[in-house]
């Protein structure tokens, strides 16, 4: 294509000392001081706002000058479009070149459209990188606004123009493509919706006016938050706390434990939240964790809901209650939930220091009765201090623990968790007893008018079953003494318990000290050289130079014994087969030479087992 002068395309004239271009008033600015705005308007407004307006005054350049190249009939539309990139180099924007091009029509209408080419030297990208250096993304949105504002005046159909590579990030020259619009889809989307951004003061004023709401909010939260810690400050209880609540909200509040049941609520009765939480448990995927706050719908309504943490760990929740149709102010509502759980881990807080004190206390004065170091009178009457009547009969009950192979808990998580967890099912059932820990092991006292009916061994097992449901991986077992009248007798009663104990196993968790028939009250007579003769003499050898193998044969014959000689129910016992069984019934038969069917046999077998389990516990647990 021939060259072409500025003048030949932009008819510039002097009239009157003033300048004119295409009969239309005209200024000539300096690079320089397009760079200075530049800086200013960027520095003041930042570029992802002022982007779409340079890209907006480029535009109406291009469009300015495809209105000129129009009214020229004599040139074909693929002609028109080579001008824009001619005028564009003739002003001084850049020295462009058109590297690709392709253009397809079909009864006037557009079918394809793509124009491809670079920008050397462009004026925008040496002002950007003279105010800012080399920053990371394109610069040149006057240029492609110029483009995009040619092309489509002339072509009457939305174009969009973008760079792929730019100066202004580092690049040897600006990458430019043009295609229709509708082939860049979102990525023209934001250079197109100027007309809908609103005016800066306008748009300052929408803020400040959200401002001032968030202010407010904060304001209103901040009040709530105060009154609820004066309240706290005060020593009320949270029952005081969510009443304030409940006026300022007008809304129903429950406060529930880790396991969801009711510790509290404000403005709902207890039958109408259990409808509602049937509901509400109904509709919500038991998989989902409340671990912040969270709005949950169901049937009746919505449910504001949010933890409560104490030591990094989930202890409760607090709701608001939403009748269907009402939504809740999340804004206002969500940090008012936040702060009232906030709240209720200090009370918590509070309660767990006071009854971890009650319990150190109750722990050292069952040490002192155990020791004998105060007279009956002396312990019954420091035991009204703490509600306990210790004149009536008492148990004491000795339970064990330990780890399962597979466990990988530290020992003292293991030590502390079993005491709260032993601590709370009491507490949660209103029995008031005595907890003294010692190594691998908790001793109880607990008085026989507490039990309501329910047997001992029942509370012990029910105990058994919650600890096993709170702390994986740890066997429990427990002891239980006979009833006792007087308290001073405690540390009989306590070695008793510890006998019972060992006789516990994992198929029988809870044993008395009754089941332990003659051996215990003989044990407990301080007999043992005399029982110990007695075991050599009944188990021979099965007892004699004790291993893993003998430990397994002696294990194999009390439950043998203890199932009156079922085979059937010993191997389930066992989890063995009947010939394994058999298997290892000869070989006991074998090293005691006797007949295990022999009743007077089995009865004397039986009895020199549990008093072996009990004088030589640690030497069999040596072996297990």
């Amino acid at each position: 294509m021939k060259t072409f002068s500025l003048n030949a395309l932009l008819h510039i004239r002097q009239e009157n000392e003033l300048l004119f271009a295409n009969n239309e008033r005209s200024v000539v600015v300096s690079t320089k001081a397009f760079g200075a705005m530049q800086h200013d308007l960027i520095e003041n407004m930042g570029i992802n706002r002022l982007k779409t307006f340079f890209f907006k005054y480029g535009y109406h350049l291009g469009e300015e000058d495809a209105i000129e190249v129009a009214k020229n009939e004599s040139l074909s539309m693929l002609e028109k479009i080579e001008y824009g990139p001619i005028i564009h180099a003739l002003k001084g924007h850049a020295k462009p070149r058109i590297t690709e091009k392709e253009l397809e029509m079909e009864n006037n209408e557009i079918t394809s459209f793509r124009l491809k080419g670079i920008w050397e030297s462009s004026f925008e990208a040496e002002q950007h990188i003279r105010n800012f250096g080399i920053k990371k993304g394109t610069v040149c949105y006057t240029l492609t606004g110029y483009a995009t504002g040619y092309i489509t005046t002339l072509l009457g159909q939305k174009v969009f123009f973008k760079e792929l590579e730019c100066e202004g990030e580092g690049a040897p020259c600006c990458i430019w493509e043009g295609r229709l619009i509708s082939e860049w889809k979102e990525e023209a989307e934001e250079f197109f919706s100027y007309n809908k951004e609103l005016p800066i003061l306008k748009e300052l004023e929408q803020t400040n006016e959200m401002l001032m709401l968030e202010k407010n909010n904060i304001a209103l939260v901040s009040k709530t938050y105060n009154e609820m810690t004066n309240e706290l400050i005060k020593g009320n209880n949270i029952d005081s706390i969510l009443e304030i609540l409940n006026k300022q909200l007008n809304l129903p509040i429950v406060i529930e434990d880790i396991r969801h049941q009711v510790i509290t609520l404000k403005g709902i009765t207890v039958d109408g939240y259990e409808t509602i939480r049937k509901a509400f448990n109904a509709s919500v995927d038991k998989r989902q964790n409340v671990t912040k706050v969270k709005v949950l719908s169901f049937e009746n309504g919505t449910r504001l809901i949010t933890p409560i943490y104490l030591l990094g760990k989930i202890v409760g929740y607090c709701s608001f209650l939403y009748d269907r149709g009402r939504t809740p102010n999340y804004e206002i509502d969500s940090m008012i939930v936040d702060r009232l759980a906030s709240i209720c881990a200090l009370l918590f807080l509070k309660e767990k220091a006071e009854i971890e004190s009650l319990e150190l206390v109750k722990g050292h004065f069952l040490e002192e009765i155990i020791s004998g170091k105060y007279s009956q009178q002396e312990i019954i009457r420091k035991a009204d201090f703490i509600q306990l009547d210790l004149s009536d009969h008492y148990h004491m009950i000795v339970l064990n623990y330990k780890f399962l192979k597979k466990c990988e808990e530290k020992e003292f998580t293991l030590h502390k968790n079993t005491f709260e967890a032993v601590s709370t099912f009491f507490r949660e059932k209103s029995i008031n007893v005595l907890i003294g820990q010692q190594p691998d092991s908790i001793v109880l006292l607990f008085t026989e008018k507490q039990l309501n009916q329910e047997k001992i061994e029942s509370t012990l097992l029910s105990l058994v079953s919650n600890l096993k449901k709170e702390i994986k991986n740890a066997l429990f077992l427990a002891g239980i003494s006979s009833q006792n009248s007087k308290i001073v007798d405690a540390g009989v009663a306590v070695e008793e318990a510890r006998s019972a104990v060992r006789l516990s196993s994992r198929d029988k968790p809870v044993t008395s000290f009754s089941e332990l028939g003659i051996i215990g009250v003989l044990i407990n007579d301080q007999n043992e050289n005399a029982i110990r003769k007695m075991i050599r003499d009944t188990l021979s050898g099965l007892c004699e130079n004790l291993d893993s193998n003998k430990i397994e044969l002696i294990e194999t014959l009390y439950h043998f014994l203890l199932n009156g000689g079922n085979l059937e129910q010993t191997a389930e016992n066992l989890a063995l087969s009947k010939s394994g069984l058999r298997y290892r019934l000869t070989k006991i038969t074998d090293l005691l030479d006797c007949d295990l069917r022999d009743p007077q046999r089995q009865f004397q077998l039986l009895m020199a087992l549990k008093a072996l389990k009990i004088v030589d516990h640690d030497r069999l647990k040596k072996f297990q």
